[in-house]
């Protein structure tokens, strides 16, 4: 279905909004936000570091199972160690996410009600109110069609490096990591506004595919992809990436010179700071929302989507009855009668 090309955001209008829907509880909303953020980087860290001592010891564990020094099951254990960490860390994203998702809802529960705070009340409430087991099908969804997307251009890559060499290699690695990045990056933008549209229609995503909210949030970003890039990486990308610079380069400075205090000290500003300015990343997420879907009708953004009812519920089928097809017989040669021929001999006389 074709949409036509949306309105645009203006970015001083969108800046003044921010500022006046941040501001007043920013601190309230920092504390939870940030605290949960960095509990979650600290643990995926932690677990990221423990994988990668198993998967170097398991080279050596192999290598003792050649010389008989070593049982294979060995082999096994190590295995299933760095299957189950990264069945925990991909757990945590889960949980981490949706803790996300709540704290963009209550952003924009406080645009529509602006007495009600942010805070970690208020965000554990949407928490708590969140219908997990549809929204961690909508991040499997996301996921899953951002890798088929991608998955051409590693197909290409993987069939077609290892027939180079030097700086053909090189050069064509690149290019092709470059052209999955984009694709990537568009394919996040078109599906960036599923939970907010998968919020609008909740009820009505009872026992259907929660593929639909993708299907919406393309149709939704027809003609803005460019002005959310745009807001985004002024308002979002930027700031991180400028406090990233300037900290991440004392922890640089501090192993170059072997200083390693500088060095956690950067480290630990990085995280400390990013975590900090993620309550303004949601309320961007939640603001473009809500400007963005100002006057549209929602139904058209569903429209040829959702199942009916009676099909969901098999209503639809309690009567229908199977009926065989019977073959259809061909019709046999006639043989003319004496007097059809006397009739048909007059008539050409």
């Amino acid at each position: 279905m074709k949409m036509e090309k949306q309105r645009t955001l203006p970015m001083k209008e969108f800046f003044t909004s921010l500022k006046k829907l941040v501001k007043p509880n920013y601190l309230r909303a920092m504390w939870p936000v940030a605290g949960v953020s960095i509990i979650f980087i600290a643990l995926a860290a932690i677990l990221a570091l423990l994988n990668s001592n198993i998967a170097a010891s398991l080279s050596m564990t192999m290598m003792m199972v050649m010389y008989g020094m070593a049982s294979p099951v060995a082999i096994l254990f190590s295995l299933l160690e760095i299957v189950g960490i990264v069945a925990i860390i991909a757990v945590l994203a889960f949980f981490y996410t949706f803790f996300a998702v709540a704290t963009q809802y209550t952003y924009q529960d406080k645009m529509a009600h602006p007495e009600q705070p942010v805070s970690a009340g208020s965000i554990w409430m949407h928490y708590k109110h969140l219908r997990k087991n549809q929204v961690w099908r909508i991040i499997l969804y996301i996921g899953l069609f951002t890798f088929l997307w991608s998955l051409p251009l590693n197909i290409v890559n993987a069939l077609l490096l290892p027939h180079l060499s030097g700086v053909a290699a090189i050069y064509t690695g690149w290019v092709i990591r470059i052209l999955n990045d984009i694709i990537v990056l568009w394919k996040s933008i078109e599906y960036s506004q599923s939970y907010f549209l998968y919020r609008e229609k909740q009820p009505q995503f009872l026992g259907q595919s929660m593929r639909y909210a993708l299907t919406a949030s393309r149709r939704f970003m027809t003609g803005r992809k460019w002005n959310y890039f745009a807001i985004l990486f002024v308002l979002e990308f930027l700031p991180m990436f400028i406090w990233t610079l300037i900290f991440g380069g004392l922890a640089f400075y501090g192993v170059y010179t072997a200083t390693y205090v500088l060095t956690y000290i950067g480290i630990v500003l990085v995280i400390v700071g990013i975590a900090c300015y993620l309550p303004v990343v949601y309320a961007i997420l939640a603001l473009y929302y809500n400007k963005a879907r100002a006057g549209m009708e929602m139904d058209v953004l569903f429209k040829d989507t959702f199942k009916p009812v009676a099909e969901l519920t098999g209503e639809a089928y309690v009567h229908e009855v199977y009926v065989e097809k019977q073959p259809q017989k061909q019709p046999s040669p006639t043989v003319k009668r004496d007097d059809e021929k006397k009739h048909e001999a007059k008539k050409d006389e």
